[in-house]
């Protein structure tokens, strides 16, 4: 799944990510009732993957005629595309020319403890000992998201639109007590193929 955003639109990691989880969550349930994408959808649930990549403002102009997509955000401001998977030979040659996102952002809020999430919203929690590109914590959060939504415990919050807070612990004491809290409904172990080492939790999602 290809998760693109336009350059300079989202200054914010937080908002990037939360936005990146919301569109990731609207691809699987749009594409995975649409028979040109429903085979795709179902080969990706059994290796998922994500790649998180930025647009300039012509070529993002040309994705949004060209591909199918879901969204987060205000396409004209703020906003984040989920394309339904496709293999990496099957991308067009639009995708093709974009960058991985790996721009320097806002960084995301760090906390001193794990807050309550606000009315109605799940709270990301980033693994704050290993580092990773904007990109790839983009990547990671759709997957809590993702991973969060595919439960069917938290209906509610995906209609909608998956409003989120997305924090960064100053300590790993702290992101460990997430990990084994009450309200952990999603995790996500990486597969180690890029920036962190296989089995690294990067991500949680807390009710």
């Amino acid at each position: 799944m290809y998760l693109v955003t336009r350059r300079g639109a989202v200054p914010a990691l937080e908002a990037a990510c939360a936005l990146a989880g919301a569109a990731a969550v609207s691809c699987l349930r749009r594409f995975g009732e649409d028979e040109a994408w429903r085979e795709a959808v179902e080969a990706w649930r059994e290796r998922p993957g994500k790649v998180a990549l930025r647009a300039r403002g012509g070529q993002w102009d040309a994705v949004l005629r060209e591909e199918d997509f879901a969204y987060a955000g205000d396409l004209d401001g703020a906003a984040v595309l989920a394309l339904p998977p496709r293999r990496r030979s099957a991308r067009s040659e639009t995708l093709t020319k974009l960058q991985a996102m790996a721009s320097e952002l806002e960084p995301l809020p760090e906390v001193d403890e794990i807050p309550a999430a606000g009315d109605g919203e799940l709270l990301y929690v980033v693994n704050p000992s290993v580092e990773m590109s904007s990109g790839k914590t983009m990547a990671q959060v759709a997957h809590a998201a993702t991973g969060a939504a595919a439960g069917g415990n938290v209906e509610a919050w995906v209609e909608h639109g998956c409003p989120a807070r997305v924090i960064r612990p100053k300590t790993k004491a702290l992101f460990d007590t997430a990990c084994a809290s009450e309200r952990l409904i999603s995790k996500v172990e990486d597969a180690g193929l890029t920036e962190v080492p296989p089995g690294t939790i990067t991500v949680l999602a807390l009710a």
